[in-house]
């Protein structure tokens, strides 16, 4: 399986050991008969250039190597590899894809399209305008562009799409669109989560405390928790109490994830390290 994904050079994810977690994933396959019948697993890490046009770069060579390919992550890389995997006759699963648009033969979608699940609470609670702001990494600005596209394709006025990074100054602009925008309730941002060290999205929330945009006018929606199990249950987030302001903010994020109901990621990888499933040293709270 190639394991597609900017390790080297997104900066929260060159943290995310995906060496470690591919031998892990591996492993427990091999050892479970519904799945090693006359298989062995085995895992090929594949470094996904964050700058789009070299995104599937890596790719090229591979397919000797690899009989499946996980990922991209940046979903204008999608459609490159979607061609590769079908020219391939391999199997590509990618949560970022959208498969009903590309129509390719290979593509996998392992989960819910979170464009769809945000679809289904905005329209629960009754909220139709939406504005997005995304990171201005090539990857994030892609699923801010892709992620507006399927939601006007759904029906809900998408009225602002902009970017915000690291500065401040850019935050106060992307949120003051939003504020001479008309009737926008929710905020969906594209972007590393606050919770996790995402540098961007912790500056555009400070920015709207600061602003008064969380006294309850706008509900604040992170993009990536829609993609994995972010721990929620009895779990503490050291930047919510290094950060006043922060925490004040937080107030107005509604935060949408998938559930992990055998237990939470930080749990499970520990039981993995206790178990010598994985090196002594890997923290579970900084992976």
């Amino acid at each position: 399986i190639g394991v597609l994904g900017p390790w080297t050079c997104d900066p929260l994810l060159a943290g995310a050991l995906p060496e470690v977690a591919s031998r892990l994933a591996v492993a427990r396959l091999n050892r479970d008969p519904s799945f090693n019948r006359a298989y062995w697993w085995d895992a090929l890490v594949l470094p996904e250039p964050c700058f789009t046009p070299r995104a599937v770069a890596s790719l090229p060579g591979t397919e000797r190597q690899v009989n499946a390919l996980l990922g991209p992550l940046n979903p204008a890389a999608c459609a490159a590899a979607g061609h590769l995997a079908a020219a391939w006759n391999k199997p590509l699963v990618a949560w970022s894809c959208l498969g009903d648009s590309l129509g390719m033969d290979t593509l996998v979608v392992p989960m819910p399209v979170p464009a769809g699940v945000l679809h289904s609470v905005l329209s629960f609670f009754r909220w139709a305008h939406v504005a997005v702001v995304a990171s201005p990494e090539d990857g994030w600005r892609e699923v801010g562009q892709g992620l507006a596209g399927q939601l006007r394709a759904r029906g809900l006025p998408v009225t602002v799409v902009g970017t915000s990074g690291a500065r401040e100054e850019e935050a106060l602009e992307a949120l003051g669109r939003v504020r001479r925008a008309d009737g926008v309730r929710v905020v969906v941002m594209c972007m590393h989560s606050a919770l996790l060290g995402g540098r961007e999205q912790r500056v555009l929330l400070e920015a709207a405390e600061d602003l008064g945009m969380t006294d309850g006018t706008y509900v604040f929606v992170p993009y990536d928790a829609l993609t994995f199990p972010l721990p929620y249950h009895r779990v503490s987030y050291p930047v919510l109490a290094d950060s006043p302001k922060l925490r004040l903010a937080y107030d107005a994020v509604l935060t949408i994830t998938i559930d992990s109901p055998d237990g939470t990621f930080r749990d499970l990888l520990q039981e993995a390290k206790d178990a010598y499933e994985i090196p002594a040293h890997v923290d579970p709270d900084q992976v």
